[in-house]
């Protein structure tokens, strides 16, 4: 017999995007949070070398029998750095979810990315896929560069936002005037 995690876990795998916040509701109804930390830091390496720092109001850790997650509220600051050490962009939101292994965030309400050449992604939710150094999304955005506003709905970049591609384009461009 399947135990209340197993069908969670079994949830989480058929689920839909915009299902995911029912899932999660049922998950922490049955198992409460194993740990809340409030205003956390976290500093993720490789090699020795700061490759992200994390800033969040409110992280609450959950811990299931075959898996784990952590929940994100009260807004957070994900800052990339290059192998350099140099700024590479920042990405912040109101909430988020990071799967137990890292390999995956969600960033939900209020997303906004900004990239070392000071781009803007603006959006209400974006995926990080650590696995494949992917950033996506499926939800209309809003990427702002120099003196243009481009708009689509769905966007796929490289993790840092520096070679994206925008699903369904328009926008707008503002010229000077030379007279």
């Amino acid at each position: 017999m399947l135990g209340p995690a197993a069908c969670v876990a079994g949830l989480f795998i058929s689920c839909e995007n915009n299902e995911i916040e029912e899932v999660l509701e049922y998950s922490i109804l049955e198992n409460p949070p194993s740990r809340t930390t409030f205003e956390a830091s976290y500093q993720y390496t490789d090699s020795g070398r700061i490759t992200n720092i994390l800033n969040a109001g409110k992280v609450e850790r959950f811990e299931l029998s075959d898996s784990s997650y952590s929940l994100i509220s009260e807004g957070f600051e994900l800052v990339f750095y290059k192998k350099s050490g140099e700024f590479d962009g920042r990405l912040t939101a109101l909430n988020g979810y990071v799967s137990g292994d890292n390999s995956m965030m969600i960033a939900r309400d209020s997303v906004v990315f900004v990239n070392r050449m000071k781009e803007e992604l603006i959006t209400e939710e974006l995926y990080w896929k650590q696995d494949s150094a992917k950033v996506l999304t499926d939800k209309f955005v809003t990427v702002k560069r120099n003196d243009i506003v481009i708009y689509g709905k769905g966007l796929i970049s490289d993790e840092n936002f520096t070679n994206y591609t925008i699903r369904e384009p328009s926008g707008e461009i503002y010229l000077k005037d030379e007279g």
